[in-house]
């Protein structure tokens, strides 16, 4: 482990929650092996790594998800022990996870006082709830009606809602597990401040887990990379060199530079391809005028911010929201598909951004998930011939390199793997035209390195047509080779060449239009 300057000895006052060897195993296999950590209350400490390095699993065991099988917890002095994630929250270890986790179908209030209501004369006082949650998202400049339900609101402000809802169970530490990912531009910005002063102005203690190391050395005091479950590196922000931090996780500088895609060595471009996908002054409720071209053998990258429209595109090419004007033409032919399952029998195929909710099913193993959709094309006299889809699941999963027991529940898989058995499962349906929103949500550097080759050389080796949706300026960059800009559900720009495009003139097209 390296270790740069001091860490422990220059804990001078205040609580801290200290983490002391802790062992975790899965079936005999260290998840983590001898962690050390400690977390300084007004601190906010950076936690980074690659998948299945350890980082969830290590705040499971601190927010009392998990039991560690070797090791000791520590707040202040005293020894902890968690059964649960109640009797840590009561410890005042509040947990905000990835996968959002407040109840859609209840109002924000109802959220906010979920197995602690508040009661007058026998019954729920309302107002009462409602006047302290009102106080509570103010205090977090967050805009939302305490009446109205969770599910009413896009993500970014239900990430905004769990933070603030976690710190308001009298929290003395703060457990964050990628509070980034849903967010963007601005958003972005006002979450880091939210955390700095969540530390500095009361007091809280934070762990801060997250991918994009800009954040993560904008907002953290200290900086901690887990490789293999192991503390690799540990030590103070200001003395911790990223570069270094890149090598322990990813074993090199992958992800850090922005090389053009893979068809545009050199500087060339590609060669002109057929239209695949065409969209003329597309409009529905969400989208006001969209006019692009995906083409065969290529990868367009769609660019933009939150609300921009992005994603509610890619919703309509497949059914999932319904047009008002504009045309759609798949190669040549008028192309208007009633759902998903049509679309899929046209040849196009969407991957959505939530795996956990509309990707897998977490109980299924590997080999099920990528074969759901096809099922029907492996049965015989109503029978599923068992050993084909294992055959074609395996030969996919083998393919894009999935590291992981295939045979045990997708849910024990780190979340790039995940990604990687939801690309398998949209393979395994032979599309023509690959839709992928987000499709490196939550995953370290060097998964999202290998997802981005894995789609270039799909569509430059077999013709496919790619479609990436991303609010990550570098990721667009690296992965396609053409872009457009969504802006207000706005896209009537012509698609340029990514190599003559960078993070800020992508920023000032979506900025000054919003």
């Amino acid at each position: 482990m390296t270790v740069v300057g001091e860490t422990e000895g220059d804990i001078v006052s205040g609580q801290a929650l200290r983490a002391i060897g802790i062992r975790k195993l899965f079936a005999g296999v260290p998840a983590l092996d001898g962690v050390d950590l400690t977390v300084q209350a007004g601190k906010v400490t950076g936690l980074v790594g690659h998948n299945g390095a350890g980082k969830s699993t290590l705040l499971k065991v601190l927010s009392g998800a998990y039991q560690p099988d070797g090791g000791d917890l520590l707040i202040g002095e005293e020894k902890v022990s968690f059964s649960s994630p109640a009797t840590a929250i009561a410890s005042g270890i509040a947990t905000v996870y990835q996968e959002l986790s407040l109840l859609p179908n209840l109002t924000i209030a109802e959220n906010a006082f979920l197995g602690r209501e508040l009661a007058k004369g026998g019954r729920l006082d309302k107002r009462a709830m409602n006047e302290a949650t009102h106080e509570l998202i103010t205090k977090f400049a967050i805009s939302a009606d305490p009446n109205r339900r969770v599910g009413d609101y896009p993500v970014a402000t239900r990430q905004l809602l769990e933070i603030a809802i976690a710190t308001s169970r009298q929290a003395r530490f703060l457990l964050l597990d990628e509070p980034t990912t849903s967010l963007e531009g601005s958003q972005v910005e006002s979450l880091l401040e939210m955390v700095k002063n969540l530390a500095k102005d009361e007091g809280l203690g934070i762990v801060f887990i997250n991918h994009k190391l800009d954040e993560l050395f904008a907002v953290s005091d200290e900086v901690v990379a887990l490789v293999n479950g192991k503390v690799r590196i540990q030590g103070p922000t200001g003395r911790v060199d990223r570069a270094e931090v890149i090598r322990a996780i990813a074993g090199s500088d992958v992800g850090e530079v922005h090389p053009p895609a893979s068809g545009k060595e050199g500087g060339g471009e590609l060669p002109e391809r057929p239209i695949a996908l065409r969209v003329d002054h597309l409009q529905s409720n969400e989208l006001k005028d969209v006019t692009l071209q995906a083409r065969e053998g290529s990868v367009l990258g769609i660019y933009g911010l939150v609300g921009s429209g992005r994603t509610e595109f890619l919703r309509t090419l497949v059914g999932l929201l319904r047009t008002r004007n504009g045309a759609m033409s798949l190669y040549g032919s008028t192309y208007q598909p009633r759902g998903v399952a049509d679309a899929q029998r046209q040849g196009v195929v969407y991957l959505t951004e939530e795996r956990k909710i509309d990707g897998i099913v977490p109980a299924l193993n590997s080999i099920t998930n990528v074969v759901l959709p096809v099922l029907q094309q492996y049965t015989r006299l109503g029978l599923l011939d068992h050993r084909k889809l294992r055959a074609v699941s395996t030969d996919l999963l083998t393919q894009l390199g999935i590291r992981g027991d295939i045979h045990a529940p997708v849910v024990t898989l780190s979340g790039g793997n995940q990604q990687k058995v939801l690309l398998a499962r949209a393979l395994a349906q032979r599309p023509r035209v690959l839709l992928l929103d987000e499709p490196t949500k939550g995953v370290d550097i060097g998964v999202k390195s290998e997802i981005h080759q894995l789609l270039r050389k799909l569509a430059h080796e077999t013709g496919l047509a790619v479609v990436v949706v991303s609010g990550e300026e570098e990721e667009i960059l690296e992965v396609a080779d053409e872009v457009v800009t969504f802006t207000l559900g706005t896209c009537t720009g012509q698609a340029l060449p990514a190599s003559r495009l960078t993070v800020q003139s992508l920023r000032h097209e979506a900025w000054n239009a919003a």
